[in-house]
């Protein structure tokens, strides 16, 4: 990446997570998307968790605290999103706003057009994406593509962004079951015929877990979940 110019095309946690690991390795990472997403700027460590550490807490303790205290809040935070959501938008874009200054064009590329949490709301640790845009290592773009070009990426704006690399943070396709043709005593499955429990077994199917992550949280979060689940219910049976 040194010496490279670099689009990265995405606005969601990929591209924000994506594009301050890469910007002090190339000459510049532009961020391209269609539209903002809500980014909160935050400390990445928990206060709880070492102020518990400092007075010898035992570890399995810190972790039920530290735990209940994060769902606590998390629950608060959705409550207010969907009670007050212009107040939450405002201290959302107030946290932005204190990392770029009162010149940056938030409204342009940092509000987005929805209310908080009627999509995901991302987590910026450090505010590492707002130091690289400060730093002029990095800077967003906010357009929609026309076309790719053999310079970088022609905008329906009209304006030409140059990159000598281009990378896709744009989420997943996503392949329900893989499109596997189930089958159960040699009859077709339909999976719309069944009911989930805990989406992720269904009715009349034996022997089958399906994995699926959250969207409004980590995916991973609750494909670990779902992995502990599956571990406890073999050891039970």
């Amino acid at each position: 990446m040194a010496g490279k110019k670099v689009i990265c095309i995405g606005s969601g946690a990929t591209a924000a997570t994506l594009v301050p690991a890469i910007a002090d390795e190339c000459e510049h990472v532009t961020m391209l998307q269609r539209s903002p997403t809500y980014f909160v700027p935050a400390p990445n460590h928990n206060e709880l968790a070492e102020s518990l550490r400092e007075i010898d807490i035992r570890e399995d303790w810190i972790h039920e605290i530290v735990r209940k205290r994060i769902l606590h809040d998390q629950n608060i935070n959705t409550r207010r999103c969907l009670d007050h959501p212009e107040e939450v938008k405002q201290e959302i874009l107030a946290g932005v706003r204190a990392y770029l200054g009162p010149d940056y064009d938030i409204d342009t590329h940092f509000t987005p057009k929805y209310r908080p949490w009627q999509q995901r709301v991302a987590f910026v640790p450090d505010g590492d994406l707002f130091q690289g845009i400060n730093a002029g290592k990095a800077s967003v773009v906010t357009d929609e593509i026309d076309r790719f070009t053999e310079k970088g990426i022609l905008l329906k704006s009209g304006d030409e962004l140059e990159a000598d690399v281009i990378i896709t943070a744009t989420g997943f396709n996503l392949s329900v079951m893989g499109d596997i043709a189930f089958s159960i005593d040699d009859k077709p499955l339909a999976f719309a015929d069944t009911v989930t429990y805990r989406g992720m077994m269904f009715t009349g199917v034996p022997n089958m877990i399906w994995l699926f992550g959250y969207f409004r949280a980590s995916w991973t979060l609750r494909a670990d979940l779902i992995g502990d689940f599956a571990c406890r219910l073999l050891g039970h049976m």
